[in-house]
């Protein structure tokens, strides 16, 4: 992605963030390579884009809703790193915004290892 503008990957992480802020794990997929690496804060490595889609299902099921804001993305080489406020909505109606940071090594336009910086712990302490 070294030869896109900034413009272009900010685009494109708007639209992976509208995938999972529709919390729709087989949009989602779509961004994935068949052999991704996807971590969650402090959670073990999941492999596999099915593995990633079943894992974000998962987790999707235990809040009502999610939206990403998109500060700020840098892109350079084949690396994509976004600056993100990260607001979830319990089940119980209440909500939590945390910031968080995003890094994706990319090939050909799919994300071949994703990476979320976040501290989640308040999310389910409530």
């Amino acid at each position: 992605m070294s030869t896109e503008a900034p413009t272009a990957a900010f685009d494109y992480a708007s639209e992976v963030y509208e995938a999972v802020d529709a919390k729709d794990e087989q949009r989602l997929a779509r961004f994935l390579t068949e052999n991704c690496t996807f971590v969650y804060a402090n959670n073990d490595p999941v492999i596999g884009r099915a593995n990633v889609a079943e894992s974000s299902k998962t987790f999707m099921a235990l809040i009502a809703g999610i939206k990403h804001q998109l500060l700020d993305v840098w892109a350079f080489d084949d690396v994509i790193v976004s600056r993100i406020q990260v607001t979830y909505t319990r089940k119980d109606g209440s909500t939590l915004t945390v910031p968080a940071v995003t890094i994706w090594r990319v090939r050909d336009r799919q994300i071949d290892d994703y990476r979320i910086y976040i501290d989640v712990a308040p999310l389910f302490a409530h």
